[in-house]
């Protein structure tokens, strides 16, 4: 196998692993430190707080599925296509995801969940643009926009699966739920 098109297949596999963490300690950890959370960053805490505590975890393990599944056929669609500049900005989405993940960790100064998972997936973006860059796979220019465009794409998926979890949890969930207390 290509070493590029490894690099390729392995995005979506290191994301997934960055995101179980995610999907196993969030609740507990909005839980045990919302306190903390309203305390230092209030106007943070106002918007935000409520919104972590409504989502379900199965609901949040769907917008994470909803991630993946894109992860997934954008890399193998680039294979098999031969064209990579969607699986590039896809990355760049993904690094911008972890950059994220460290500001969050510095402002909060403390473990937060996907800190473990971020640190484990940086050396895999570094070593890919790292390969990219000395490859000559694809042109700073390319890099640079298509990064921006990955940002972007985040940014928007974000809104999207937040109002999919949302639905999910409306139409499912707490129907679910209420079933069980009628019982």
């Amino acid at each position: 196998m290509h070493p590029f098109i490894f690099i390729v297949t392995l995005l979506p596999v290191v994301f997934m692993i960055h995101d179980f963490e995610e999907i196993i300690f969030f609740k507990p950890w909005i839980q045990k430190n919302k306190n903390l959370l309203k305390k230092r960053f209030p106007k943070f805490a106002r918007f935000f707080i409520p919104k972590f505590e409504e989502i379900s975890v199965p609901a949040f393990t769907l917008a994470v599925f909803e991630e993946f599944l894109l992860i997934s056929v954008g890399s193998f669609m680039a294979i098999y296509m031969d064209f990579y500049l969607i699986w590039l900005a896809m990355l760049g989405g993904f690094s911008i995801h972890l950059i994220i993940h460290l500001v969050q960790w510095i402002a909060i100064r403390m473990y937060i969940p996907a800190l473990i998972t971020t640190f484990l997936s940086i050396p895999y973006c570094l070593y890919t643009y790292k390969y990219i860059i000395s490859q000559m796979v694809f042109s700073s220019a390319e890099i640079f926009l298509c990064t921006l465009l990955g940002g972007i794409g985040l940014v928007l998926n974000t809104f999207f699966i937040h109002k999919l979890a949302g639905y999910f949890d409306k139409k499912y969930i707490r129907k679910i739920d209420t079933r069980r207390i009628d019982s």
